[in-house]
């Protein structure tokens, strides 16, 4: 498998990010050591059980999402046979029962695998999460503040998907693996159904550990164009919106937290609606409509909007301008008649 080198940055610390740099590459980037002197992560450098037990004791005690997959799944999260529901089981747990699970199970070659995804780490952990966190001064978070995420497990596969927000993941005990394609692989990446979903973003049904070029022939072209990220705890990856990853963590047990943040201001909406829209009004009609159409969206959505209205006087611009808050909410008002119709 052929695979692009993912650039390394080294001596950056959680206040010395440099956004500038990683916003202008548009590619994943290794930041080598960025939550070394993290308390959680010195923890972890002692002993697993000694992370182990200070995440038990910050514990709140309020109920979360756990996913738990007998032994035969060897730990891959995914889909069951005919895509129609999942071969693992979530249930409604403590936080320091999880651990607990874990830890009585450390030594046991045959195990279930427990995992516990996107727990809002300031909200579930808040003492933890103020002592381990990332500065972020750079102007594109005057509006949009970072979510901390923590995830923690044993061994996992997270097959690869994909994500609105930008991101910056922090490895925090046990090895992890990335691998990274760009938003254009996505025909090559065999995505599964919209619903269900594992974590409500769609994932491929592709094993890219034991890859099936009989059955998913496109494949091979995604894998040849991975970016594949190795993590040791202390480190730190960046990667843009939308880009594909799937994330193996390696070790019995496993703790890394995430930085999510998305860009656009909170007024707009969410472009899986147009997606599904799109497929609702578009994707059935004939091809030459759908060409026409294309040029639409070209023109009106993906080109430059100062040239859309360069040849019109400014008082009937209406939802052409550059939205805001007003013109927003009066756009949602107009879709909702029309749906309603």
């Amino acid at each position: 498998m052929a695979t692009h080198a993912v650039r390394v940055l080294e001596g950056i610390t959680p206040d010395t990010i440099p956004f500038d740099d990683l916003f202008a590459l548009n590619e994943p980037v290794i930041l080598k050591g960025l939550v070394k002197n993290w308390p959680l992560v010195k923890q972890g450098t002692l002993s697993p059980d000694t992370l182990l037990n200070t995440l038990a004791e910050a514990d709140s005690g309020n109920p979360l999402l756990v996913y738990k997959g007998a032994p035969d799944i060897a730990g891959r999260f995914g889909y069951n046979q005919t895509c129609t529901g999942f071969n693992y089981v979530t249930e409604k747990s403590r936080l320091a029962d999880v651990l607990s699970q874990i830890a009585s199970q450390m030594d046991q070659d045959k195990h279930d695998y427990l995992y516990v995804n996107s727990l809002r780490f300031d909200q579930g952990l808040p003492e933890l999460s103020a002592q381990n966190t990332l500065q972020f001064t750079h102007p594109e978070f005057n509006n949009n503040q970072p979510v901390p995420k923590i995830w923690i497990g044993t061994e996992s596969v997270a097959a690869a998907h994909f994500d609105q927000p930008k991101n910056i993941a922090c490895c925090v005990l046990g090895k992890r693996r990335f691998t990274l394609f760009a938003p254009e692989q996505v025909e090559n990446l065999y995505p599964g159904p919209l619903s269900p979903t594992p974590g409500g973003q769609v994932v491929t049904v592709a094993n890219l550990a034991d890859p099936d070029f009989n059955k998913y022939p496109k494949l091979k072209t995604a894998l040849d164009n991975a970016y594949i990220a190795d993590l040791a705890p202390g480190d730190g990856l960046y990667y843009p919106s939308m880009w594909w990853h799937e994330v193996e963590a390696m070790d019995r047990f496993n703790v890394m937290v995430n930085f999510w943040w998305m860009t656009a201001k909170s007024f707009l909406g969410n472009p899986m609606d147009t997606l599904l829209h799109g497929m609702l009004s578009l994707r059935d009609k004939p091809d030459s409509e759908k060409a026409a159409w294309l040029a639409l969206f070209n023109y009106y959505v993906f080109g430059d909007a100062s040239q859309v209205t360069a040849h019109l006087p400014p008082e009937c611009h209406g939802p052409l301008a550059p939205m805001n808050e007003v013109s927003a909410r009066r756009m949602r008002a107009m879709l909702l008649n029309n749906l309603n119709r």
